[in-house]
């Protein structure tokens, strides 16, 4: 939250020199001053998403803990011959789905962390100091590239989700079945089995967006204050 700080510090100071230029309420908002209150914003719940992810990875780590406990349970179980294949099955594709989720959680920590360097370094540029322009963009095309690289793991992650659900309802209709399941128990499961299905297939078809939608090249970067033609306003002139 240091950085989140700094910048608040760092963006409110450039904005009271601004204001001192100029005290007209009325006066049509610049692009700095927007970028400096966008920044702000963002700042401020950067060090807070740093948080949470690192806490997901701990709650990840603790769910696998107690599934791998449970998946031991379960394999003991049906080597007496007290459950079904079925129900060792689902214990095993839960530990599995687990272990895809920890994967994600860490690139997650890696993409946010990422983003709150690029932070630190607009910081930086707020207060005053020279930031070139190729170390900036090289600290976001981390962050960006580190979201993407997570993007196949999200997928096996969202298919591991899919198979368990599937399989917990083809579970669930069986002991309907045989009366030991209600029925609002396996609307529950078939509805988590539709969520998980599609939210996969959704993912799947979107990954190649990643890098050819989100990702501004540096040239495109340099592009925003390149020389225009005699007579075009550049944005940062407003």
């Amino acid at each position: 939250m240091a950085i989140a700080a700094a910048a608040v510090s760092a963006a409110f100071g450039t904005m009271s020199v601004a204001s001192a230029q100029s005290r007209d309420a009325a006066k049509s908002v610049s692009d700095r001053q927007v970028a400096v209150m966008m920044f702000v914003d963002y700042g401020r719940s950067y060090g807070y998403q740093s948080m949470l992810a690192a806490i997901q990875i701990d709650v990840v780590k603790a769910q696998i803990a107690r599934d791998q406990a449970l998946l031991k349970q379960k394999e003991e179980l049906y080597r007496k011959k007290a459950i079904p294949l079925v129900e060792l099955e689902i214990a095993r594709l839960k530990d599995l789905w687990n272990r895809k989720q920890l994967v994600v959680a860490e690139k997650s920590l890696a993409t946010v962390s990422a983003q709150y360097q690029a932070m630190g370094e607009m910081a930086k540029h707020f207060s005053g100091v020279n930031v070139p322009v190729d170390a900036l963009y090289a600290t976001f095309r981390r962050a960006w590239d580190a979201g993407c690289e997570k993007g196949p793991d999200e997928v096996e992650a969202m298919r591991a989700w899919a198979a368990f659900a599937t399989k917990s309802a083809e579970r669930a209709r069986q002991l309907n079945r045989l009366g030991r399941e209600t029925k609002t128990a396996l609307l529950e499961k078939q509805m988590q089995q539709r969520i998980a299905q599609a939210n996969y297939e959704q993912r799947a078809s979107r990954l190649d967006r990643c890098r050819t939608v989100l990702s501004p090249s540096f040239d495109d970067v340099l592009m925003v204050d390149a020389p225009r033609p005699a007579g075009a306003e550049k944005p940062s002139d407003r």
